[in-house]
């Protein structure tokens, strides 16, 4: 049987999407489901959608054909993940290609990160126009909520605040708050469309439109600029996969090891206890013995695969942010790790002003702005994201803030970090800002610190 879809004016979907593609059809045979799994992998390539975190992406790209150009709109309430997720680029591109995006809505409000009752996951409402022939430039409205609606009623008055309230523009200043019986619930932005096309939509990942434009400044035009400050500084960016290559995931490294506490030539970083990892030097705790064979259902990664990766800068792969403590750590020896992503840069004052540089309220304002949400605080780098993480340009320097940078690195090596929440008041982290300030020439980066502590994604408080 075929269902057709009738054109529509308009479509509302909260579609299926905590269920990846490999666990779909699980009542039916293994050789079966197989098959079927692979045409709905077919189908869903030729439909601008992937299924690698439910469905949701394929009820998008099956109903928008549908809607009428011109006026018809879908609103969709779908996991954070839609805005950054590289495995929701499919949809992205659907929606920028054939819609108008007009309104992207996200919740910062650490009690409920999400709308739907049926998830704890982070979630963004979409509401859309669907293009007539000619394209002409629009705005999109970024909705950042700082008091997520209890009830029908609630979320009415809050609907009402955000039609009546002329959202604050990314390329200038000032906020457009939104209240409710005189109290703040949130904030409105927006920007050109055109400023979204073929990347992240970026205006959600933080709550607050300072912090944003702080952050876009810093990825568009490679200018740190402080909220509350006169001016902005440049300084010189770069991907980090320029810089040296990302080592292996922890699949691969499972592929191609066991992990023991008996002493190997490969010395590993297990974990990230934020307990343990509160230094910007890191000590290998395991080690890594290789495999004689695959592990059942497996393909064996073999040593001369992974080992040439291991490195001594690592970068967090996994984000807990109110009790992340570094982000960045080196290593006196090469190591691989499991939590950590290794970075091969091969030049030891690099690496160290690399380390500085990430764990830097700079540093750490374009990973927050780059990550991949799961639920509030709790969200990863992916591997590609990480090699276009812009970054400081380490090859950029003369070797006197080169050296400068790795001297500030030796002489915080062993300082202890407070956790995220609490680098306003963390004396390392703040002679780690005071110190790339002086050294880059850059204005006073305490406001910015200030501001990104209280973030409700690190602090894990509501504004």
């Amino acid at each position: 049987m075929t269902a057709t879809l009738p054109p529509l004016d308009l479509a509302i979907m909260n579609p299926p999407f905590t269920r990846s593609n490999n666990l779909f059809f699980g009542s039916l045979p293994a050789g079966e489901r197989r098959r079927v799994q692979a045409e709905l992998g077919s189908r869903l390539k030729t439909r601008k959608a992937s299924a690698t975190a439910g469905m949701g992406g394929a009820f998008v790209a099956t109903a928008a054909p549908r809607l009428r150009p011109g006026d018809g709109r879908m609103a969709l309430v779908l996991p954070a993940t839609v805005c950054t997720g590289r495995s929701w680029a499919p949809t992205r591109a659907l929606v920028e290609d054939d819609f108008a995006l007009d309104l992207v809505i996200a919740s910062h409000d650490p009690a409920r990160w999400h709308f739907s009752d049926s998830t704890d996951l982070s979630e963004a409402l979409l509401i859309a126009t669907r293009r007539a022939d000619t394209r002409a430039e629009r705005r999109t409205t970024f909705v950042n909520l700082w008091r997520n609606p209890d009830g029908v009623l609630d979320a009415h008055r809050m609907a009402q605040a955000v039609a009546e309230t002329p959202p604050a523009s990314l390329e200038g200043t000032g906020t457009a708050l939104l209240r409710v019986d005189g109290q703040a619930v949130g904030e409105a932005v927006s920007m050109p469309e055109s400023k979204l096309l073929g990347r992240k939509w970026a205006g959600v990942q933080f709550a607050r439109a300072d912090v944003t434009r702080a952050a876009l400044r810093l990825l568009d035009d490679g200018e740190v600029r402080v909220p509350g400050g006169a001016g902005a500084t440049g300084v010189p960016l770069c991907p980090l996969g320029e810089l040296g290559g990302v080592g292996p995931d922890r699949r691969d490294l499972l592929d191609g090891f066991d992990y023991t506490d008996a002493p190997t030539a490969y010395p590993m970083v297990d974990g990230h206890d934020t307990e343990q990892r509160k230094h910007l030097i890191a000590e290998p705790n395991r080690y890594l013995a290789p495999l004689a064979q695959a592990r059942p259902r497996r393909n064996l990664k073999r040593l001369d695969q992974l080992w040439p990766k291991a490195a001594r800068l690592l970068v967090a792969e996994r984000l807990r942010l109110n009790t992340t403590r570094v982000l960045a750590m080196w290593s006196e020896r090469k190591v691989l790790s499991n939590s950590w992503w290794e970075i091969g840069v091969d030049d030891i004052p690099r690496e160290k002003a690399l380390a500085v540089w990430l764990n830097s309220s700079p540093g750490l304002l374009t990973i927050l702005a780059r990550r991949t949400t799961t639920e509030g605080g709790w969200g990863a780098m992916k591997k590609a994201d990480l090699a276009e993480l812009p970054v400081l340009d380490v090859r950029a320097l003369d070797d006197a803030p080169l050296e400068a940078l790795a001297d500030l690195f030796d002489e915080l090596a062993e300082a202890e970090f407070a956790r995220l929440p609490d680098m306003g008041d963390c004396y390392a982290r703040g002679r780690l800002d005071e110190g790339l300030a002086r050294i880059l020439g850059l204005p006073d980066l305490a406001p910015l610190r200030a501001l990104l502590a209280t973030e409700p994604v690190v602090s894990n408080r509501r504004l």
